[in-house]
């Protein structure tokens, strides 16, 4: 994902982010790997939703 100082990430551009490492990690055979991107994935899942909140409050 490209990051943009100074502008918030949008809550399509967190879950597309969470959904590229959920990917990453099925294909992984590597245990430790597997649990580092999904752990990361969670954490842009929960990015996503205030985000998401911003948006529907921008309008």
């Amino acid at each position: 994902m490209d990051y943009n100082e100074g502008a918030p990430s949008t809550s399509a551009e967190c879950a597309c982010e969470a959904e590229r490492l959920l990917n990453q990690a099925d294909r992984s055979n590597n245990a430790g790997v597997m649990e580092r991107r999904i752990a990361a994935a969670a954490v842009w899942a929960n990015i996503s939703i205030p985000a998401a909140q911003r948006e529907t409050t921008e309008q």
